[in-house]
């Protein structure tokens, strides 16, 4: 009887030990996945980020350089590109929570903004961008705001660099509304480039390099709208204030994914291009012309991931002023802006190469532009 006692004790003895084992090896399991929980994994899933794109414009660059070179995964993020008819649509699923995040536009979200729309501008996209197109004997001829005298101007409402402009003549003194110049609304950069070839139209401003197709098509550009007024903001990314809140780790590491594109952008221009025509679809030649430019055409976009929160709410004001908006609408655009997305991921790069000038810059750049 005893004996068969302490045979019990023994086997009882062998199980905790077994137990104890077990439960160190749990141990070690459990802080696997408390690392897979910092990488953005969660019960075998990672979050989830949805973006809004209404074709394969290339001014995503960033964006589709992150997507085509994996640095979405790689961050521990799923990215999924969900197709929407135009941009007001992709703003208003924005708002009502069916989409995250929206990379084109800054007309939208100033409108929907002003508006009261739920819609928090939180990154950059492109800055710049716009240019004034004309048939090749104007192409010397507009160089102060008294040259646009009698112009004719034909543009499209949802393109940035036209709004700027005007408010830039308005502010010198000119009647934009028909008096001294007259701006003539077109329903595409292909109508406006046949307008300005039939001389219906004076000058055409469009974006999107699309001056580079109209230089192919006997057309020159006359110039930039950031000769008269550098760094102005183009597309931004916009979100909503849900998403900002419970999906914040995954717009950071989207941030960071993206700016690792924005890096191969810069430093790897053979690899960049090959993603950038593999993604649209268009020839070689036509993504280095409108990312790069070349010695045949000046790019007019300029790549940058820096939400600019001065010159976004400069160019809110510019809207309300020229009538685009409601010049009393009760909502700022300050309100409406969120530069800490951008800033801890610009930090993490930073971390991750301390002595990266590139990222140093852009700090810098962060710090004056949105202070």
């Amino acid at each position: 009887m005893k004996n068969k006692r302490n045979k019990i004790g023994i086997i009882i003895m062998l199980v905790a030990c077994l137990l104890m084992l077990f439960g160190c090896s749990g141990g070690e399991q459990g802080v696997q996945g408390d690392n897979k929980q910092e990488a953005g994994i969660e019960n075998g899933t990672m979050p989830t980020i949805t973006v809004g794109r209404p074709g394969l414009d290339i001014k995503i660059a960033c964006i589709i350089v992150a997507s085509e070179m994996g640095y979405y995964e790689d961050e521990g993020v799923n990215v999924e590109f969900k197709q929407i008819s135009n941009l007001a649509d992709g703003m208003t699923a924005v708002t009502q929570n069916k989409l995250d995040v929206l990379p084109f536009g800054v007309i939208p979200s100033a409108t929907f903004i002003a508006q009261g729309a739920d819609a928090v501008v939180f990154a950059g996209t492109i800055s710049e961008g716009s240019e004034a197109i004309c048939l090749p004997e104007n192409a010397d001829k507009y160089k102060e705001p008294a040259d646009f005298q009698g112009t004719k101007i034909g543009c499209y409402r949802m393109e940035t660099g036209h709004m700027v402009m005007k408010g830039l003549l308005r502010e010198a003194g000119l009647d934009v509304n028909g008096g001294d110049v007259e701006f003539i609304y077109l329903d595409s950069m292909a109508s406006i480039a046949e307008a300005v070839k039939k001389g219906d139209v004076d000058l055409g401003f469009i974006n999107s390099g699309y001056g580079y197709i109209a230089k192919k098509n006997g057309l020159e550009v006359a110039f930039k709208v950031a000769d008269f007024n550098p760094d102005f903001p183009c597309c931004r990314q916009t979100t909503n204030s849900k998403a900002l809140v419970e999906k914040r780790d995954g717009l950071v590491k989207f941030m960071i994914a993206n700016l690792r594109g924005y890096q191969t952008l810069m430093t790897d221009k053979e690899t960049s291009i090959a993603a950038l025509a593999s993604y649209s679809g268009q020839d070689a030649d036509y993504v280095e012309n409108v990312i790069y430019g070349t010695a045949d055409y000046e790019a007019a976009m300029k790549i940058s991931l820096d939400p600019n929160k001065n010159k976004v709410c400069e160019f809110y004001e510019i809207m309300k002023a020229n009538g685009d908006i409601g010049a009393n609408t009760q909502y700022q655009m300050e309100d409406h802006l969120d530069t800490s997305i951008y800033e801890d991921a610009l930090n993490e790069m930073l971390k991750r190469e301390p002595d990266n000038a590139m990222f140093k810059q852009l700090l810098e750049e962060f710090k004056v532009n949105n202070l």
